[in-house]
């Protein structure tokens, strides 16, 4: 990467004397992803960018440009729209970064197997065999999806404190859809974990690790079983409409985690920049520390350090290194994920979550790895300790206040559980609540031994629309007195 360490150099060289602080990236994206369906041949689409990306801020504005355009001409544009930019806005604005970045370092994302080394044939083999699997399932069998996605991320980060970064980070991931219908009802069954439909590809699970992780995923082994469950929800019986016990799978509690604690305690939304978008959050400054989010229990946190988990990294895009933020503490609501900016605006440090969806977009506060402390239980101690109620997992669908309070989900599939042992197989599970009142009925997490990081490359924020890779690290959960099926 030295011909972008030096194009990043030439560009703070030409930056002028008002500039306050400036930050450029210069990054190459590549992305391949393979498919397989039932019924059609493999499909393969590949990307490959290079660009970058200049922030400056003058009399406290920020300015900011991007470009492909990587010779003297464009340099010179870009440096002239994002000071342009800032001056137009107008000074006046006082805008606190915190301790100055001035670290210089080189880091590569550990892998086994480079993914864009394996053969093509390789891969469409693998997904070939797991879609063969998966239509054994019977006529019933609708559609099947099976892909694999790759990523790598060549970043060149440096800024007018007299930092340089360097980083490589390759991601790996796949999964596995099915739809059964037979004219009156269709069911879905995803693998490993659920995405939204309407994303193609990019579903499944997903790792800062090479070609291992999506052997490590099993696709061609589970296939059949994941059919025939999408097989056997078309005559399951529905989710009964009552107020019960739930027990939710740790899958399943990765996307209420990511709902209830990831998006309202990015500190961006806190402050108000999300509103036009996304709303707002319950999670507001003068509640920091004093507000009861769940039982006593339940801790969450956001850590970028865990090593193979698809929201870690070593620096983020703004310089600031990887760590962990507490973000809950015993059931109390104690923290924010923040970048430079936002954290000076609470008056803190950074904890390291700026991030920017490629060359051509702006840092945001982003989740990085958002996870449960594991508690003392198992789910099978959950399941004989439940006298009724329902165990559902892998989500399907949900809703949510602009506050993030209220929400509803639904599940892909679930078990009714009578006098501590599963029952019969459930379809069309949801389940109703609030944050504080869903968390604050929470009895008992599963242990160490459960706990597991989920992959999500797909997390939307923004305007312009960034997507986000990230993690979520928990276990099983079980909640006394919930609303399901209505």
């Amino acid at each position: 990467m030295t011909a972008s360490r030096d194009l990043a150099e030439v560009v703070l060289g030409l930056l002028p004397n008002d500039v306050q602080y400036g930050d450029i990236r210069v990054v190459r994206r590549t992305h391949e992803q393979v498919l397989v369906e039932l019924d059609g041949p493999g499909e393969v689409n590949y990307d490959d960018s290079l660009g970058l990306g200049l922030r400056v801020l003058i009399g406290g504005r920020w300015g900011f440009a991007a470009t492909h355009r990587l010779d003297p001409q464009g340099v010179d544009a870009v440096v002239s729209q994002a000071v342009g930019q800032a001056r137009a806005a107008g000074g006046g604005g006082n805008v606190a970064l915190g301790t100055p970045v001035t670290t210089r370092d080189t880091w590569v994302s550990p892998l086994e197997v480079d993914p864009f080394q394996v053969a093509l044939s390789t891969k469409l083999d693998l997904l070939s065999a797991a879609v063969k699997e998966a239509s054994t399932a019977g006529p019933l069998v609708q559609q099947i999806e099976a892909s694999m996605d790759f990523y790598r991320d060549e970043k060149v980060f440096a800024n007018t404190e007299g930092a340089l970064i360097e980083q490589t980070l390759t991601e790996s991931g796949g999964g596995l859809m099915v739809n059964a219908g037979d004219g009156n009802d269709v069911q879905r069954r995803s693998f490993p974990q659920g995405v939204p439909r309407q994303i193609r590809g990019q579903r499944g699970d997903f790792a800062l690790a090479g070609y291992e992780h999506v052997l490590s995923l099993g696709l061609v082994e589970n296939a059949a079983r994941v059919a025939s469950e999408a097989v056997a929800l078309l005559t399951a019986p529905q989710c009964p409409d009552e107020i019960t016990t739930l027990i939710a799978g740790g899958n399943q509690l990765a996307m209420v985690l990511h709902e209830c604690a990831g998006h309202p305690m990015e500190a961006d939304r806190a402050l108000g920049t999300e509103a036009s978008l996304a709303g707002g959050t319950y999670a507001t400054p003068e509640r920091r520390g004093n507000f009861r989010w769940g039982t006593p229990i339940v801790s969450a946190y956001a850590d970028a350090t865990i090593p193979g988990a698809l929201g870690s990294f070593k620096y983020d895009d703004e310089g600031v290194p990887a760590q962990r933020t507490d973000l809950v503490q015993d059931g109390i609501f104690v923290g924010y994920m923040t970048s430079r900016e936002y954290a000076g605006a609470l008056g803190l440090e950074s904890t390291g979550q700026a991030r920017a969806d490629g060359w051509q977009r702006l840092p945001l506060v982003r989740m990085t790895n958002i996870c449960l402390e594991p508690g003392e239980s198992s789910l099978a101690e959950m399941i004989a300790g439940t006298k009724r109620g329902i165990l559902v997992d892998t989500n399907r669908g949900f809703s949510i206040d602009d506050q993030r309070m209220s929400f509803r989900f639904q599940t892909e599939l679930g078990w009714e559980i009578r006098d501590g042992k599963l029952g019969r197989l459930l379809k069309n599970c949801t389940y109703q609540s609030d944050t504080p009142t869903f968390w604050g009925s929470l009895d008992a997490l599963g242990g160490p031994d459960e706990w597991k990081v989920h992959g999500v490359p797909s997390c939307n924020k923004g305007e312009p629309l960034q997507v986000a890779h990230l993690g979520h690290g928990t276990v099983p959960g079980r909640f006394q007195n919930v609303q399901v099926g209505r």
